[in-house]
Protein backbone atom coordinates (compact mmCIF):
# COMPACT_ATOMS: atom_id res chain seq x y z
CA UNK A 1 0.00 0.00 0.00
CA UNK A 2 1.49 3.69 -1.10
CA UNK A 3 1.95 5.75 1.96
CA UNK A 4 1.67 9.29 1.79
CA UNK A 5 3.02 11.92 4.19
CA UNK A 6 0.65 15.55 5.04
CA UNK A 7 2.37 18.36 5.99
CA UNK A 8 0.52 21.46 6.30
CA UNK A 9 1.35 25.03 7.82
CA UNK A 10 0.81 28.57 6.44
CA UNK A 11 5.02 28.52 5.43
CA UNK A 12 5.24 32.23 5.96
CA UNK A 13 7.89 31.84 4.55
CA UNK A 14 8.66 28.52 3.61
CA UNK A 15 12.23 27.90 5.88
CA UNK A 16 14.60 25.03 6.14
CA UNK A 17 12.50 23.61 8.89
CA UNK A 18 10.01 23.01 7.11
CA UNK A 19 12.13 21.02 4.39
CA UNK A 20 14.41 18.95 6.94
CA UNK A 21 11.70 16.82 8.46
CA UNK A 22 10.00 16.08 5.63
CA UNK A 23 13.08 14.26 4.57
CA UNK A 24 13.33 12.78 7.69
CA UNK A 25 9.76 11.27 7.79
CA UNK A 26 9.84 10.49 4.25
CA UNK A 27 13.12 8.24 4.59
CA UNK A 28 12.42 6.98 8.28
CA UNK A 29 8.65 5.47 7.00
CA UNK A 30 9.60 5.03 3.28
CA UNK A 31 6.64 7.35 1.96
CA UNK A 32 6.16 7.60 -1.52
CA UNK A 33 5.00 11.35 -1.55
CA UNK A 34 5.26 13.90 1.07
CA UNK A 35 2.35 16.81 0.36
CA UNK A 36 2.91 20.10 1.65
CA UNK A 37 -0.35 21.73 2.16
CA UNK A 38 -0.38 25.47 2.71
CA UNK A 39 -2.79 26.47 5.15
CA UNK A 40 -5.42 29.23 3.33
CA UNK A 41 -7.21 30.50 6.66
CA UNK A 42 -5.28 29.45 9.69
CA UNK A 43 -7.79 28.87 12.30
CA UNK A 44 -5.28 28.69 15.18
CA UNK A 45 -2.72 31.42 13.92
CA UNK A 46 -3.63 35.09 13.24
CA UNK A 47 -3.58 36.00 9.89
CA UNK A 48 -1.73 39.08 11.30
CA UNK A 49 0.88 39.33 8.33
CA UNK A 50 -0.16 36.35 6.33
CA UNK A 51 1.47 36.77 2.82
CA UNK A 52 -0.90 35.98 0.35
CA UNK A 53 -1.69 32.51 -0.18
CA UNK A 54 -0.24 32.16 -3.92
CA UNK A 55 2.89 33.99 -2.95
CA UNK A 56 3.29 31.50 -0.38
CA UNK A 57 2.51 28.66 -2.61
CA UNK A 58 4.99 29.85 -5.25
CA UNK A 59 8.09 29.61 -2.03
CA UNK A 60 7.19 26.02 -1.38
CA UNK A 61 7.16 25.51 -4.56
CA UNK A 62 10.44 26.50 -5.66
CA UNK A 63 11.98 25.17 -2.21
CA UNK A 64 10.81 21.59 -2.79
CA UNK A 65 11.46 21.45 -6.40
CA UNK A 66 14.61 19.36 -6.01
CA UNK A 67 12.43 16.34 -4.20
CA UNK A 68 11.25 14.38 -6.70
CA UNK A 69 8.43 12.78 -4.13
CA UNK A 70 7.75 16.39 -2.67
CA UNK A 71 4.06 17.97 -4.10
CA UNK A 72 1.96 20.86 -2.93
CA UNK A 73 -1.77 20.42 -2.56
CA UNK A 74 -3.83 23.57 -2.39
CA UNK A 75 -7.16 21.70 -1.74
CA UNK A 76 -7.19 24.34 1.45
CA UNK A 77 -7.65 27.68 -1.19
CA UNK A 78 -10.71 25.71 -2.94
CA UNK A 79 -12.49 25.16 0.96
CA UNK A 80 -14.86 28.32 1.65
CA UNK A 81 -14.02 29.17 5.70
CA UNK A 82 -10.88 28.27 8.29
CA UNK A 83 -8.78 25.77 6.85
CA UNK A 84 -9.22 22.88 9.36
CA UNK A 85 -6.79 19.76 9.45
CA UNK A 86 -9.82 17.03 10.06
CA UNK A 87 -11.77 18.58 6.87
CA UNK A 88 -8.46 18.04 4.92
CA UNK A 89 -7.65 14.27 6.64
CA UNK A 90 -11.37 13.37 5.80
CA UNK A 91 -10.47 14.68 1.77
CA UNK A 92 -7.63 12.75 1.51
CA UNK A 93 -9.19 9.70 3.15
CA UNK A 94 -12.05 10.03 0.76
CA UNK A 95 -9.66 10.74 -2.21
CA UNK A 96 -6.66 8.05 -1.58
CA UNK A 97 -8.99 5.29 -0.63
CA UNK A 98 -6.39 2.74 -1.03
CA UNK A 99 -3.15 4.62 0.61
CA UNK A 100 -1.89 4.67 3.80
CA UNK A 101 -1.61 8.00 4.92
CA UNK A 102 0.56 10.14 7.29
CA UNK A 103 -0.41 13.37 9.58
CA UNK A 104 3.02 15.08 10.19
CA UNK A 105 2.88 17.13 12.65
CA UNK A 106 5.54 19.12 15.80
CA UNK A 107 5.34 18.49 19.07
CA UNK A 108 4.59 22.06 20.30
CA UNK A 109 1.51 21.08 18.17
CA UNK A 110 0.88 17.97 20.26
CA UNK A 111 0.39 20.11 23.46
CA UNK A 112 -2.53 22.03 21.97
CA UNK A 113 -4.00 19.52 19.88
CA UNK A 114 -7.45 19.07 22.19
CA UNK A 115 -8.13 22.77 21.22
CA UNK A 116 -8.33 21.61 18.00
CA UNK A 117 -11.35 21.26 15.45
CA UNK A 118 -11.84 17.84 16.42
CA UNK A 119 -8.18 17.46 17.08
CA UNK A 120 -8.39 14.16 18.57
CA UNK A 121 -10.76 12.20 16.09
CA UNK A 122 -7.51 12.89 13.77
CA UNK A 123 -5.95 9.65 14.98
CA UNK A 124 -9.15 8.01 13.41
CA UNK A 125 -7.95 9.55 9.41
CA UNK A 126 -4.50 9.17 9.58
CA UNK A 127 -1.34 7.59 11.42
CA UNK A 128 0.01 11.26 12.77
CA UNK A 129 3.75 11.33 13.57
CA UNK A 130 4.85 13.51 16.11
CA UNK A 131 8.48 15.30 15.32
CA UNK A 132 10.44 16.13 18.09
CA UNK A 133 11.54 19.96 18.99
CA UNK A 134 13.71 19.11 21.78
CA UNK A 135 15.11 16.34 23.96
CA UNK A 136 12.54 16.26 26.53
CA UNK A 137 9.52 15.94 23.83
CA UNK A 138 9.57 12.48 23.92
CA UNK A 139 8.81 12.72 27.78
CA UNK A 140 5.42 14.89 27.11
CA UNK A 141 4.88 12.84 23.71
CA UNK A 142 4.29 9.46 26.56
CA UNK A 143 2.06 11.73 28.56
CA UNK A 144 0.22 13.47 26.59
CA UNK A 145 -1.03 10.14 24.25
CA UNK A 146 -2.24 8.61 27.05
CA UNK A 147 -4.45 11.38 27.93
CA UNK A 148 -5.76 12.10 25.05
CA UNK A 149 -6.57 8.65 23.87
CA UNK A 150 -6.70 5.81 27.03
CA UNK A 151 -7.61 3.19 25.40
CA UNK A 152 -4.13 3.22 23.51
CA UNK A 153 -1.81 0.33 22.96
CA UNK A 154 2.19 0.79 23.49
CA UNK A 155 4.06 -0.50 20.54
CA UNK A 156 7.73 -1.15 20.82
CA UNK A 157 10.12 1.21 19.30
CA UNK A 158 11.62 0.71 15.84
CA UNK A 159 14.26 2.06 13.54
CA UNK A 160 14.43 6.12 14.05
CA UNK A 161 10.78 5.96 15.64
CA UNK A 162 11.54 7.09 19.69
CA UNK A 163 8.29 5.73 20.89
CA UNK A 164 4.51 4.94 19.19
CA UNK A 165 1.24 3.87 19.88
CA UNK A 166 -1.52 2.32 18.37
CA UNK A 167 -5.35 2.57 18.37
CA UNK A 168 -7.76 0.87 15.73
CA UNK A 169 -6.16 1.42 12.28
CA UNK A 170 -4.28 3.67 12.95
CA UNK A 171 -0.61 4.49 14.78
CA UNK A 172 1.10 7.79 16.28
CA UNK A 173 4.51 7.79 16.48
CA UNK A 174 7.36 10.29 18.11
CA UNK A 175 10.38 11.20 15.67
CA UNK A 176 13.49 12.64 16.95
CA UNK A 177 14.99 14.88 14.10
CA UNK A 178 18.11 16.88 13.55
CA UNK A 179 18.06 19.89 16.23
CA UNK A 180 17.91 23.29 14.07
CA UNK A 181 16.33 26.06 15.98
CA UNK A 182 14.77 28.01 13.00
CA UNK A 183 11.18 29.32 12.49
CA UNK A 184 8.67 31.71 10.97
CA UNK A 185 8.85 33.85 13.25
CA UNK A 186 12.62 34.41 13.44
CA UNK A 187 13.12 34.28 9.85
CA UNK A 188 10.26 37.05 10.05
CA UNK A 189 11.97 39.42 12.66
CA UNK A 190 15.66 39.12 10.94
CA UNK A 191 14.13 39.74 7.51
CA UNK A 192 12.13 43.24 9.29
CA UNK A 193 15.61 44.09 10.71
CA UNK A 194 17.35 43.81 7.44
CA UNK A 195 19.67 40.93 8.80
CA UNK A 196 20.76 38.12 6.74
CA UNK A 197 18.63 34.83 6.26
CA UNK A 198 20.64 32.88 4.05
CA UNK A 199 21.00 29.49 4.78
CA UNK A 200 17.79 30.20 7.20
CA UNK A 201 15.83 29.29 3.61
CA UNK A 202 16.47 27.53 0.44
CA UNK A 203 18.03 29.52 -1.56
CA UNK A 204 15.22 29.56 -4.20
CA UNK A 205 12.69 31.38 -1.33
CA UNK A 206 15.44 33.60 -0.93
CA UNK A 207 15.28 34.40 -4.27
CA UNK A 208 11.22 35.10 -4.45
CA UNK A 209 11.38 36.87 -1.05
CA UNK A 210 14.47 38.97 -2.76
CA UNK A 211 12.04 39.52 -5.90
CA UNK A 212 8.87 40.56 -3.72
CA UNK A 213 10.83 42.06 -0.99
CA UNK A 214 8.56 45.36 -0.63
CA UNK A 215 5.40 43.43 -0.67
CA UNK A 216 6.82 40.96 2.04
CA UNK A 217 7.86 43.76 3.98
CA UNK A 218 4.98 46.22 4.19
CA UNK A 219 2.58 42.61 4.17
CA UNK A 220 4.97 41.93 7.48
CA UNK A 221 5.27 45.32 8.75
CA UNK A 222 1.23 46.35 8.50
CA UNK A 223 -1.60 43.25 7.50
CA UNK A 224 -3.32 45.60 6.45
CA UNK A 225 -1.31 45.43 3.72
CA UNK A 226 -1.19 41.51 2.91
CA UNK A 227 -3.50 41.21 0.62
Amino acid sequence: MKRIGILGGTFNPTHIMHIRPAVEVEEAFELARVDFVPCATPPHKTKNGLLSFELRNRMIRAAINRYPNFTVNELEAERSGPSYTYDTLQHYKETEEECELFFIMGSIDLATLGDWHKGLELIELANIIVLARSDSDVEEFNRLCPQYWPNLELLPAAGNVAAAYSLGTHSIYFLPQPRIDVSATLIRERWMQDRDISYLVPDSVHKIMTDYADVITACWSDERKCN
